[in-house]
C-alpha cells in the first residue's frame, strides 16, 4: 500500500507556541507531527489515552499536537533553555487542555 504525505510543511505555529521558541533551531513541522499522530491513530498504533514517549522533546511541539488529540506525551529534553521554552508552550494551552478533560503534555530535563 502506497500513503502519499503532501501539506506538511503548510501549518504555522505562530500564535500556538511563545514567540521566542520559534527561534528552536530544529522546530518539528506542525503539519507533519499532526499528519504522523493521524496516521498513528488510522493504523490504531495508538488510541485516546494512550501514552507518548519522546526522547527528544524540544519546545514541546509534539506534545501540544498530542494532548490535543488525547494522547498523554511526556518528552525528554537536554537543553535547559529548551525546557523552559516547552514549558511555556505547555502553560499556552493547559488551563484549555485541562478543562475539555484533555491530557497536560510534560517535559522534563535530561539526555534522552
Amino acid at each position: 500500500m502506497m500513503d502519499q504525505w503532501t501539506g506538511c510543511y503548510d501549518l504555522s505555529w505562530k500564535g500556538i507556541i511563545a514567540e521566542a521558541a520559534t527561534a528552536h533551531p530544529a522546530k518539528f513541522s506542525r503539519g507533519l507531527i499532526e499528519r504522523i499522530v493521524a496516521h498513528a491513530f488510522e493504523q490504531k498504533w495508538v488510541q485516546l489515552g494512550s501514552q507518548i514517549v519522546d526522547p527528544f522533546g524540544g519546545i514541546a511541539t509534539g506534545g501540544i499536537v498530542c494532548a490535543w488529540r488525547g494522547l498523554n506525551w511526556i518528552g525528554c529534553e537536554l537543553e535547559q533553555t529548551f525546557v523552559d521554552l516547552a514549558n511555556q508552550n505547555i502553560a499556552l494551552h493547559a488551563d484549555q487542555l485541562r478543562a475539555m478533560g484533555k491530557p497536560v503534555p510534560v517535559i522534563v530535563q535530561g539526555d534522552s
